[in-house]
């Protein structure tokens, strides 16, 4: 009779591969960014760990009281101070002018285990469209950083690979004018031109 049982290596083998997906979706050092082109605005998806969400909160973010623990219980009552924090995330510049957020919307993840923030920018025809995530520099120096990724409106990946940390802030996105941005489609996204 063969058995069926999962022998101790098999049991290592499945852990060890299942570890880098694990570790990336609780890493609280590192945010998630993803950046959405179209016609008449952009939209900024931005996923932090809670911990990261709820220092950018605090008076001092970068100080030694532990934050807050944000939950599906209480994050109803911390929507107005998660919100302020989200309008001041990203330094958004089109021609060398600041654009300010135009919306921002917040809540936790499916996971439960960070904070997704959508702010929604206006479309600038002016060149270069910069964004810097000036949070990072309000944590604790720990190694925060953001990965970047840049969409046009029909999903293709305009711009990826950017890791934003406390040494580079910022990049100039090689983004097309609002009037060249496409409609959307339903599709899947597609591979486009990187840089």
């Amino acid at each position: 009779m063969t058995s069926t049982r999962f022998t101790p290596v098999l049991w290592l083998a499945a852990f060890s591969l299942l570890g880098p997906v694990i570790a990336w979706a609780h890493d609280p050092f590192l945010s998630y960014t993803n950046i959405w082109l179209r016609p008449n605005e952009m939209e900024v998806d931005c996923s932090l760990a809670r911990a990261s969400a709820a220092r950018l909160m605090m008076d001092t973010p970068a100080g030694p009281q532990p934050p807050l623990l944000l939950t599906p219980d209480n994050i109803d009552n911390y929507l107005p101070a998660l919100k302020k924090a989200g309008e001041k995330l990203f330094e958004v510049t089109a021609g060398g002018k600041l654009l300010a957020p135009i919306e921002v919307d917040v809540e936790l993840n499916e996971e439960g285990d960070g904070v997704d923030f959508t702010i929604v920018y206006p479309r600038s025809p002016a060149t270069p469209l910069r964004i810097a995530a000036i949070y990072i520099k309000l944590l604790p120096d720990d190694g925060y950083a953001t990965a970047l990724t840049l969409f046009d409106n029909d999903r293709n990946v305009l711009d990826s690979g950017e890791n934003l940390d406390t040494n580079n802030l910022g990049t100039d996105l090689k983004a097309p004018p609002p009037s060249l941005s496409p409609s959307p489609k339903n599709g899947p996204p597609t591979t486009g031109q990187q840089w």
